[in-house]
């Protein structure tokens, strides 16, 4: 049988530091049937020069330059130059493994045309592409609306593999316009429509490098929550029949992820205010030991440092952070398999 044909959709702005590495990535990918599409969404540096020696070595490659429209637009663009079977987006900071889209490609064309979309898991890199962590290995799949509704599964958008044809059912990216001020959950909007229409498949493996970059648009604290708030409003509406307390869950889990963006990016006064909004909407997340382990270090950072010095008030907090955790945990895991297991009710989930 004939190989399907993916296309690659990279939307890339100011990316000169790391896009050369990206699309080395998709050249070392074991499926060859390819076409790589790179939208330069009006790149100020050498983005696009850098692309053109991709272009000139390589046919199955194009660059596409247009004004600066937000990511989402960017990667709109693509897909309506697209002619593969399947999508597959890349960031243009982020890698793949070799085998990314044949295994992904493989699960796809076993489970049929039910499925819209089949996702992996991630490992977390840093500027250098040093491994930060390797995140849980996914394996949820089947009928996921519920499910994704509480969080988002896929993790980023380097994730997934689409069928063009869901695509077509379910619609496109929100652009900037649509996401009203907002701006990162809209890979998050997508994967919740494909959910409410298709089967979701997942290759149980780390495929993807996620790159965490001090000034990348996944620090945009202020622009991730109004994209939130908007991607739920969204999903509410055509999700009536859920239950409230999912999208209030869904919320304590989006806050406690901003709160660890804003640890990581040093800023300990909004780490602590995201934690408490997270506690605030999803009580159970008391129990997390992520939670006790975010929010002691915050506070310990924020210490006058005379106090840090003398140990005054600090061994309390460093006692709660390093013992709370084992004493609860157990609790939290247990509360979260049965919240997961109602959820996962809403479908034919394995």
């Amino acid at each position: 049988m004939e190989e399907a044909l993916v296309s690659v959709i990279v939307p890339a702005l100011n990316a000169a530091t790391y896009i050369r590495q990206t699309l080395d990535s998709v050249l070392e990918q074991t499926y060859r049937k390819i076409e790589v599409i790179v939208v330069d969404d009006g790149s100020s540096d050498s983005t696009a020069e850098i692309v053109e020696e991709f272009v000139v070595r390589d046919p199955r490659f194009q660059l596409v330059r247009q004004s600066n429209a937000g990511v989402g637009a960017a990667r709109n663009t693509a897909i309506k130059k697209a002619r593969g079977k399947y999508l597959a987006p890349l960031d243009a900071d982020d890698l793949w493994s070799p085998q990314k889209l044949e295994t992904q490609v493989a699960c796809m064309e076993r489970s049929g045309i039910n499925t819209g979309l089949v996702y992996c898991s991630s490992t977390l890199i840093d500027e250098q592409g040093k491994v930060l962590h390797s995140g849980e290995i996914k394996t949820l799949e089947g009928r996921l609306r519920h499910a994704m509704v509480l969080k988002n599964l896929l993790g980023n958008a380097s994730v997934p593999l689409f069928r063009t044809s869901a695509l077509e059912k379910v619609g496109l990216y929100l652009t900037r316009a649509e996401e009203q001020g907002g701006q990162g959950c809209e890979d998050w909007d997508l994967a919740l429509r494909i959910a409410e229409n298709f089967d979701i498949r997942v290759v149980p493996e780390h495929l993807v490098g996620y790159r965490q970059c001090a000034s990348a648009m996944s620090v945009n604290v202020g622009g991730m929550e109004a994209s939130f708030a908007n991607v739920m409003r969204r999903a509410r509406q055509r999700n009536g029949d859920l239950p409230p307390a999912a999208f209030r869950w869904s919320a304590g889990y989006f806050y406690q992820y901003i709160a660890e963006k804003c640890y990581e990016s040093h800023h300990y006064p909004s780490c602590i205010r995201y934690l408490t909004r997270a506690i605030a909407a999803n009580p159970v997340l008391v129990l997390n030991p992520r939670i006790y382990k975010t929010g002691t270090k915050s506070l310990l950072s924020l210490m006058p440092g005379p106090m840090e010095k003398n140990g005054t008030g600090t061994d309390a907090l460093a006692k709660i952070g390093r013992k709370r955790p084992f004493k609860l945990g157990a609790t939290f895991r247990h509360l979260e398999l049965a919240r997961w297991s109602a959820a996962l009710e809403d479908g034919a989930c394995r």
